[in-house]
């Protein structure tokens, strides 16, 4: 009963990831296909105003069915673009650079994440162990990944901005330090589960 209980949980689990799966990809193909257009659209669908900890921008897209639009919005941090006149600012240029980084990439992230977790649990509903080496494998190279965009994401942000929306150049190191720890947690736990299955291994060697 408890086998036939757990077996219905890992395969409920499975159903929401493989849902979340397939929603973060619409949404990340979705905000690609709005930045391309973004460049034909008047200016009179775009805000950008200068907030208090940044820039707020928001795009309204029609999509021709009534009154229907597809929005994007976000807020560009004062130091990654500085509190400059708006003439000296290529507002199309920093909003789909800023979403494209701020929004896009981690999106891109979450969906190989998901695509991994998936792959275990249908492993589990097959019976296998979900304590593999290629799990592991993935584990550490997600890990990395999060690592390398909460230390260089900002900084990265803040040089495209420089080079394509803004005519002047800076570079800002910011650290997502939720990010950060995110990553280091994944890679120990990784290191700790392939000690164990090592420990494991030499364990049923010598039986």
């Amino acid at each position: 009963m408890k086998s036939k209980t757990g077996c219905k949980n890992i395969s409920n689990l499975h159903s929401l990831i493989r849902f979340f799966y397939y929603a973060s990809i619409v949404f990340a193909a979705s905000g690609l296909i709005a930045l391309v257009f973004i460049f034909s659209i008047p200016y009179s669908a775009i805000s950008f105003e200068r907030g208090i900890r940044g820039w707020v921008y928001s795009v309204n897209m029609p999509l021709g069915i009534g009154s229907a639009f597809f929005m994007i919005s976000g807020e560009i941090p004062k130091n990654i673009l500085h509190f400059i006149p708006l003439d000296m600012i290529n507002i199309r240029a920093a909003i789909v650079v800023d979403f494209l980084i701020s929004h896009i990439v981690p999106f891109i992230i979450v969906i190989i994440g998901l695509r991994e977790i998936g792959n275990l649990t249908s492993d589990m509903l097959n019976k296998k162990s979900p304590f593999q080496a290629k799990y592991l494998k993935s584990l550490r190279k997600i890990s990395y990944i999060v690592l390398l965009y909460s230390t260089l994401g900002n900084t990265l942000l803040c040089i495209l901005i420089s080079i394509f929306a803004a005519d002047y150049f800076s570079v800002t190191v910011v650290f997502s330090w939720i990010g950060v720890l995110i990553g280091v947690l994944g890679y120990i736990f990784s290191d700790i589960t392939e000690y164990g299955l090592f420990l494991q291994d030499e364990y049923d060697t010598t039986l």
